[in-house]
């Protein structure tokens, strides 16, 4: 991507996020067909790839996509409904147009052909599309649409019968220009597809006022036009900023209106000062009283979007169209958080000029002050950073409902799928790897988890399924359930494979809960016949290694013929943890705060094992000395530190010689070479230029689990053997 030019760059990364949009949108009218502004947000998004396509030398994309943003165009004008089989289509168009985006420069016979295949099954929805093409085709001087109005041509499709005259009003978003549109230029526009009257509405600012932002818009527009051309034409003049900008287009008027009864209707309109919509439309039913059908249609169409004109609320397309594209490698980003990290750049800079004077003077209590203030500066921009990087897992969900929707299809199964706290926000990188394990628990959880539809009413349950996806804030982590009411895991089964393999000793006391640990076994799996798509079990123990590999972790629970729930902890960040750093010998470690319990000390006499038990507010809790675990050299000392920490409810301490405090830690991955080494997450890198070993408390907490399973199986069989 570095080595093309820059714009074709913003280009395709602009593409993604509209194909993500596009997608979202389509599975939306699957649920709710009669939602026109979703088909307005699907047109708006091919159209805008077209165009796209077309300036940036995607010849193939902007190919591909004029039909089928003829099709979308029909759909929102009512002449075609918007059935499972169009959503379908469109969908694999939209898998296409991604594959053509990633293509070499030049698209190569294979995508063209199924760029053909593609538009071959769309012409069963254009009949007269093709006709006019095959028409355009034969005759060049008709390949451009054009339309006539008092001898003078306009570049747009004629509508049959006499011209029309519509009202449009149009409020710009305040911070329209920042994102290169001018509203200047979209009214010219509007005058280009006929005979336009523009009145504007609201006190002008006052240039001298010290709120007044030059950069801004201010008012409100109607606009009276006289046009052979459709509305759709008129809206396309405003398909960039409809998204922010308030934009409402209705006919008014079809017939033999001249140039001169536009004047009219606009002084009808002078001293209304953007009223709301039906005043609008009562005003111009007066001036033109002998021709009301169309105006009576349009206020009954504007009267549900009143509020949205008026500012009263948000619209429905801003509060459901999320436009973040998840797996991109570039990141959309509030301007408000920018402000911040620019504000806090200048406080550092103020910071640094005092320290200067402090150590030239060598005034340590004016040293000490600024000390203070960087502490608290670098935490605020430590926060500020953090939350650059945060996205909101929901916008992956829509890839989840694709793929369900897609496979329930293959697997010939009825389901619903339900994501929840889509707002809740999670580091991108995390986002990112997490994609994978979440698309293996939920194809297992379709193929192997809900019941066909017979078997389903066979047991008394309905017909469709259940999957339920959900994200919530959980302390420092992210806490994402996958859950279905499906058939559930059978513990017997599991157990008895696992005996099988030798996973399990066949008499082992072990609780349902351990018996489940075994399904994350590599290659385990007990499936009597092995699925195309995925088999309980089979490749969670990659689930399980790419969860830990985030510093999360996984945990099944599951009930015989109702259903199982996956659970998956993550942290927030894998930039940088709060944590305690404690010592022991020469070496340094670091526990993660959102693990610790408390401290506790012991006094030792003799020899220590490397797990012992350690009484605790009148419970015993097993501790794990590190000294011993990670073999520091040096003698042991007759008194330690101990550091509490708590994992999935289970208490366990860990030995140390000392605890230095508190101290935030910039993770540095391991390298390669250091993957194979357990216990340890990463590293960072002290004030002193030391370096400090972050402990994976998780994976402690299971070996400690481990090690005393173990003794308990060896005390149990050492007293079998003596009775």
């Amino acid at each position: 991507m570095s080595e093309i030019d820059p714009s074709i760059a913003i280009y395709v990364e602009e593409t993604r996020e509209l194909l993500a949009e596009l997608e979202r949108g389509l599975l939306d009218l699957e649920n709710d067909p009669s939602d026109m502004e979703r088909v307005d947000a699907c047109f708006r998004a091919m159209h805008t790839i077209k165009g796209g396509g077309a300036m940036f030398g995607f010849e193939e994309i902007s190919r591909f996509t004029h039909d089928v943003e003829t099709v979308l165009d029909r759909v929102r004008a009512g002449a075609l409904p918007v059935t499972r089989e169009l959503l379908t289509l469109t969908l694999a168009a939209k898998d296409h147009i991604l594959a053509l985006l990633e293509a070499p420069a030049e698209a190569g016979p294979d995508l063209r052909e199924a760029s053909d295949a593609l538009l071959d099954s769309f012409a069963a929805f254009l009949p007269e599309a093709r006709e006019e093409a095959a028409e355009a085709q034969a005759s060049p001087s008709q390949q451009h649409p054009t339309a006539t109005l008092d001898g003078e041509t306009y570049a747009c499709e004629a509508e049959p019968g006499p011209p029309s005259i519509y009202w449009v009003r149009f409020r710009p978003a305040p911070r329209i220009l920042h994102s290169g549109n001018d509203p200047v230029r979209l009214l010219a526009e509007c005058d280009g597809l006929g005979r336009a009257r523009v009145l504007r509405h609201g006190p002008m600012p006052d240039l001298d006022a010290p709120d007044f932002d030059p950069e801004e818009t201010y008012g409100v527009f109607d606009v009276i036009v006289r046009t052979p051309c459709g509305g759709n034409d008129l809206r396309d003049v405003f398909i960039f900023v409809d998204g922010d900008s308030d934009v409402l287009v209705e006919r008014i008027h079809r017939g033999t209106l001249r140039d001169a009864d536009l004047d009219e209707l606009v002084r009808a309109l002078a001293g209304l000062d953007a009223a709301p919509p039906e005043v609008v439309l009562d005003a111009l039913s007066q001036a033109l009283s002998a021709k009301l059908a169309f105006i009576t249609e349009a206020k009954a169409r504007v009267a549900e979007k009143t509020a949205r004109l008026t500012g009263a609320e948000p619209s429905k397309q801003r509060q459901t169209a999320p436009s973040t594209a998840a797996a991109s490698t570039t990141l959309r980003v509030d301007a408000a958080r920018l402000d911040s990290v620019v504000n806090m750049a200048g406080e550092l800079v103020i910071l640094q000029s005092r320290l200067r004077q402090a150590v030239q003077a060598r005034d340590l209590d004016a040293a000490a002050a600024v000390d203070e203030d960087l502490e608290r500066l670098t935490d605020a921009m430590r926060d500020v950073a953090l939350g650059l990087r945060m996205l909101p897992i929901g916008t992956v969900f829509s890839q989840f409902t694709r793929l369900l929707r897609d496979l329930s299809a293959t697997l010939g199964k009825e389901v619903d799928f339900e994501a929840r706290g889509g707002d809740t926000e999670l580091d991108k990188t995390v986002i990112d790897r997490i994609k994978d394990p979440l698309v293996h628990i939920l194809r297992n959880s379709l193929d192997h988890g809900v019941e066909p539809p017979d078997a389903r009413e066979a047991a008394g349950k309905p017909r469709r399924g259940r999957i339920t996806l959900s994200a919530s804030h959980s302390g420092g982590n992210v806490v994402i359930a996958i859950v279905d009411d499906g058939r559930g895991i059978d513990v017997a089964a599991v157990r008895k494979k696992a005996v099988e393999r030798g996973l399990l000793p066949a008499d082992a006391d072990v609780s349902e809960k351990e018996i489940l640990e075994m399904i994350f076994a590599p290659g385990f799996s007990t499936a009597e016949k092995i699925s195309d798509i995925s088999g309980r079990g089979v490749g969670m123990d990659v689930v399980k290694r790419n969860i830990e590999a985030l510093r999360g972790m996984v945990e099944l629970e599951s009930v015989l013929g109702q259903g199982t729930t996956v659970t998956i902890k993550l942290p927030l960040t894998l930039a940088i943890i709060d944590g305690f750093s404690v010592v022991v010998g020469g070496d340094s470690f670091i526990v993660p705060l959102v693990n610790l319990r408390g401290f506790q000390e012991r006094f030792l006499a003799g020899e220590t094992r490397t797990v012992e038990n350690m009484e605790r507010m009148g419970e015993l809790i097993p501790v794990v000395s590190l000294r011993r675990l990670f073999d520091v050299p040096g003698d042991q000392p007759g008194y330690e530190r101990v550091v509490v920490t708590e994992v999935e409810g289970e208490m366990v301490g860990f030995c140390v010689d000392k605890v230095v405090g508190r101290q935030q830690a910039v993770i540095k991955s391991l390298d390669d070479c250091y993957r194979h080494l357990k216990w340890i997450s990463g590293t960072t890198i002290n004030g002193d230029g030391s370096i400090s070993l972050i402990l994976d408390v998780p994976q402690l907490v299971r070996f400690v689990r481990g090690q005393e399973d173990s003794r308990l199986h060896a005390a149990r069989a050492s007293r079998t053997l003596t009775q």
